[in-house]
């Protein structure tokens, strides 16, 4: 379909579904959390981009939004769209940095179509270069996820040649490209951990890895120990609690220990947090234990966006996704995320 800056597509329908957040949730999210309402296609305003809404990714952290727990998101009132970060095509540009049939990511929120402000940092907008990729990367490899995994592994980490790493959350969103990202900056050995033996056995099978511990089945302080005999050089944790300290304990001089989440503890009471036992550690070894926020590094995802993009197309990096569709799954696909269910990064395509 041709576009032109001033006209809206003629099949462009009166209304649009959008969720919107009906009640907190407790413990766990919970489909009735949300509510799936019909409403008119929205007008834009100087500076406005109208966005048709192409894939929706899901993260862990959508669980603090909804609680209104974070620092950097606005605050989340009963009734407003759900929150969440999309790839959508510019259908209507009242903005002269965008023209219609424009790729973007931007924070868009759950609806069909997004209407976002070019001029307002908030949402976070970004356009896509290397689109003749697959959409869909611009949920997970060309975007937050794969991102992640290139700051915590290359930034943070500091993976180099001969190094032995190690990864938490192996199966989730920014673990399924970990190991790929660790293989290329050189790293010899890359071990990770899931919940499944499926999981397990497509780590080492398709998502690079060289071995995986099943932390609900095995003994993972043996396995640590089989499978890092001389220690480990980073550690790229999603999970935090328990599993931190033991991996302390096994930590080699001058080891890098990135913080990329904390899944395991999302769903309990600050009064329930893991207490570190082995937190020494880091003085004895001198290593080094970091966090990161990826929205911290937005002047670089150009560069990001190219690095990974060659590697996927060298057949360095394959994005693993799991996609639902239709609108009406993204309650679903979010308790699917703290369910384990998914294998690689959570997104519905609209």
């Amino acid at each position: 379909m041709n576009y032109t800056r001033s006209n809206i597509p003629l099949n462009l329908p009166d209304a649009m579904w959008q969720w919107i957040v009906k009640e907190r949730p407790n413990q766990r999210v919970e489909a009735s959390n949300f509510e799936l309402v019909q409403v008119p296609i929205p007008v834009i305003q100087s500076g406005e981009l109208l966005i048709r809404v192409l894939y929706l990714g899901l993260a862990p952290v959508m669980l603090r939004y909804m609680r209104n727990e974070t620092s950097f998101e606005k605050p989340l009132a009963l009734g407003d769209v759900m929150m969440g970060r999309g790839v959508g095509e510019v259908i209507r540009s009242n903005h002269p940095d965008y023209l219609p049939g424009d790729i973007i990511q931007a924070k868009m929120g759950w609806r069909e179509y997004a209407v976002v402000n070019a001029n307002d940092p908030y949402y976070l907008i970004y356009r896509m270069q290397h689109s003749d990729l697959p959409l869909s990367h611009g949920i997970s490899s060309l975007a937050m996820s794969g991102f992640t995994a290139l700051i915590g592994m290359r930034d943070i980490g500091r993976v180099t040649a001969g190094d032995r790493v190690l990864v938490s959350g192996a199966a989730g969103g920014v673990g399924s490209q970990c190991a790929m990202v660790a293989k290329a900056l050189g790293a010899t050995q890359v071990v990770g951990l899931a919940g499944s033996n499926a999981k397990c056995s497509q780590l080492t099978d398709q998502l690079g890895y060289d071995a995986a511990i099943n932390y609900k089945s095995d003994s993972v302080e043996a396995q640590l120990d089989r499978l890092f005999p001389d220690g480990m050089d980073v550690y790229f944790d999603n999970v935090g609690g328990k599993l931190l300290d033991e991996v302390l304990l096994r930590i080699n001089r001058r080891a890098r220990i990135v913080i990329c989440g904390r899944i395991s503890e999302y769903l309990l009471p600050i009064e329930q947090y893991h207490a570190f036992k082995n937190i020494y550690r880091i003085g004895l070894q001198d290593a080094k234990m970091e966090a990161f926020f990826v929205y911290d590094y937005t002047s670089y995802f150009s560069e990001y966006e190219a690095t990974l993009a060659n590697w996927i197309r060298a057949g360095k990096l394959i994005p693993c996704e799991h996609i639902l569709h239709g609108i009406e799954q993204m309650p679903r696909a979010l308790m699917n995320l703290y369910d384990g269910v998914n294998i690689g990064v959570m997104m519905v395509e609209l």
